[in-house]
């Protein structure tokens, strides 16, 4: 491949790459705010959630909330391999999924995820303005079919 088109494709890739990723910023719900919420004031933690990752699945993998709370979720990988929890919509999961399979190197940062090393244990504090299903998944290969689980946001 000739070098002019190894740089094309990078840059399509880094833009397909780079939407993908800010997809998650707003569904269109109300405007400026998204279906899935935003990330939370520290100062503001209505509780804390504790989830466990263990190899294919999360424990709990089904969460209620209230429209409005900030919850704290301390994440602990309790398992022997690295992990990653994601909250964003099905929807944008399966994209996120299915770009770690075709690049299971690729480098992302958002506020919306954690990456879980074994034995390691980190907080993601998020708000939910929404009411709704918010998903949350490991997208790395072979984990994201058992690595599922919903959070329910309720009424106030």
């Amino acid at each position: 491949m000739g070098g002019y088109m190894k740089k094309s494709l990078m840059w399509l890739y880094f833009i397909l790459i780079s939407c993908a990723l800010n997809t998650f910023a707003d569904t269109g719900a109300h405007s400026g705010h998204s279906l899935i919420g935003q990330p939370g004031n520290p100062a503001q933690v209505s509780r804390t959630i504790e989830i466990k990752m263990i190899e294919n699945r999360f424990l709990p993998h089904e969460i209620t909330i209230r429209q409005g709370e900030t919850i704290r979720f301390l994440v602990k990988n309790e398992g022997k391999k690295h992990h990653e929890f994601t909250i964003d919509t099905i929807k944008n999961l399966k994209e996120h999924a299915k770009m770690m399979r075709a690049h299971p190197d690729m480098l992302h940062n958002e506020p919306n995820q954690l990456k879980v090393a074994p034995g390691e244990q980190k907080e993601l504090i998020w708000h939910f303005t929404e009411t709704g299903i918010v998903d949350f998944a490991c997208p790395y290969p072979g984990h994201f079919k058992g690595m599922q689980g919903k959070i329910y946001v309720e009424k106030k």
